[in-house]
């Protein structure tokens, strides 16, 4: 009957999240705080894994405040009639339910842009617009604009996509988040500082493209490369490139192409976004633009080494460089 048996159950295993500081607690000192004797433990533990104390390197357990909640828990649900094994069996669910969520605070406190991820999106599901921008005024402290829009924005706004594909939000809350989460990547593309000897560049969707978000991580990167970025925003058509062309002498065009469309339509597309740039470089680039490589590029634009933004910045650099020495 001594403290130094060992157990068969799983509550006999030493635990990795309380350290010998925190379990402090011999079963003696347990069973007069909580009211269940030495003996009543020890069987919990060997029966049903509650508690799970540590043990010391003579096998003397060590009881944490965890250990303590969860025996109390115990002893509540027993007295309201449960039996002891359904009652350690919600009890476990408690105490696992309650270390994932120390988990997540912790990886939390460790990695901001994950708890504003979060946030955001569970602002989304409930369809709260206040929540949401209030979240999104948090987003705008924890980094700069690169790494928010890298970490927090594009992520959530990705996340967001797949749960409408899933049929796990509606048309609506798609739509409220992509209005605010472009709304806010426009506002910090304003807090950017640009030269006032910076080229510029036109950045736009292609036709068939519906969100300008993906644009801004190229915009952002634009500025820190010695460029203004003139944003034209979603379904943009060759027309509106020429008049741009035209009027403020761009030395790249640059097109978003996220979603593949018919090939056709991708080629005519193309050939009209290439005469309207009259001679700038067009760059097309995007998951689409990927699986239509070979297609683009016979049309007369550019499609960057492996659809990263490192590739886009040598694609940029080439075709600038190569322009400004004609």
């Amino acid at each position: 009957m001594g403290d130094s048996n060992n157990g068969s159950g799983s509550g006999s295993r030493s635990r990795s999240g309380a350290s010998p500081t925190q379990a402090k607690y011999r079963i003696a000192a347990v069973a007069e705080m909580t009211g269940v004797p030495s003996a009543t433990l020890r069987a919990w533990e060997r029966r049903y894994g509650i508690p799970a104390p540590r043990r010391t390197s003579s096998a003397y357990r060590l009881y944490d405040e965890s250990d303590i909640e969860a025996i109390r828990e115990l002893v509540g649900l027993r007295e309201e009639g449960m039996s002891a094994a359904d009652a350690a069996r919600v009890v476990r669910e408690r105490v696992k339910a309650r270390e994932a969520a120390q988990a997540r605070t912790i990886n939390e406190s460790e990695n901001p842009f994950e708890g504003l991820r979060r946030e955001l999106l569970a602002a989304v599901r409930s369809f709260d617009y206040t929540a949401l921008e209030q979240a999104l005024s948090k987003v705008m402290f924890v980094g700069n604009v690169s790494t928010i829009f890298e970490r927090v924005i594009a992520p959530a706004m990705v996340e967001v996509g797949d749960l409408w594909h899933a049929g796990e939000i509606s048309v609506g809350q798609e739509h409220m988040a992509t209005q605010l989460l472009e709304g806010a990547a426009r506002d910090m593309l304003r807090m950017l500082e640009v030269s006032e000897r910076a080229r510029n560049v036109v950045l736009a969707c292609f036709a068939t493209e519906e969100h300008s978000l993906p644009v801004y991580g190229v915009a952002y990167r634009m500025v820190r490369w010695g460029f203004r970025p003139v944003m034209l925003g979603p379904r943009t058509p060759p027309s509106a490139i020429a008049a741009a062309v035209r009027s403020l002498d761009p030395a790249l065009i640059g097109l978003s192409l996220t979603i593949p469309a018919p090939p056709a339509d991708v080629r005519e597309f193309v050939e009209h976004y290439v005469a309207a740039a009259r001679g700038v470089p067009v760059v097309i680039g995007g998951r689409g633009a990927e699986e239509m490589r070979e297609l683009i590029e016979e049309s007369g634009a550019i499609v960057p080494g492996s659809g990263d933004l490192e590739a886009f910045r040598e694609t940029v650099e080439s075709v600038v460089g190569a322009r400004n020495v004609r």
